[in-house]
């Protein structure tokens, strides 16, 4: 028999990974106090499709793509999914890696359609499952992905009066 004026100790809450139920899910707290959850590349969309379902995570609110390629590591992308709950007021990260490939997020959220063409198109990261994958911001013909970190930036002077004379221009 417990004596009522001791608190029982209540059980420590779930974490977010946990509540998730992600094989392999990590949990961190980023500089800007999100938390953030990092998941295989291969349980990416089902741990999207979790966040929304199961624990209210409702508004997509951005999807991007970082290149990490200083690191060395053979997963060079680093993708990033922001979300928040209207019911919690809170927000939350999903984050995998990879190195060219990821599962589209189209059919969790709607509003990752042009987001993910964005990563494909100045990236060059493929959203397998994505209805219409294709350039967003660049023409059609354009080689290459101007946003991967070993892409060959074009240089073209800027007319000032003191560059003229080393441009010629």
């Amino acid at each position: 028999m417990t004596d009522p004026k001791t608190p029982e100790a209540a059980a420590p809450a779930p974490t977010l990974a946990e509540r998730v139920g992600v094989d392999g899910a990590l949990m961190r707290t980023e500089l800007d106090g999100i938390p953030t959850l990092v998941v295989p590349t291969s349980s990416f969309v089902a741990a999207a499709t979790a966040l929304r379902d199961g624990q209210g995570y409702i508004r997509f609110l951005d999807l991007t793509v970082v290149d990490l390629l200083e690191t060395g590591r053979a997963e060079r992308f680093e993708i990033h999914l922001l979300v928040y709950s209207m019911s919690e007021q809170r927000h939350a990260r999903l984050k995998t890696y990879t190195a060219e490939k990821v599962g589209s997020l189209t059919s969790v959220f709607a509003a990752a359609h042009n987001y993910e063409r964005e990563g494909f198109d100045l990236y060059g990261v493929v959203f397998e499952g994505h209805p219409s994958l294709t350039r967003i911001l660049l023409p059609d013909g354009w080689q290459g992905h101007p946003m991967r970190r070993d892409a060959e930036q074009p240089f073209e002077p800027v007319d000032f009066t003191v560059t003229r004379a080393l441009y010629n221009t």
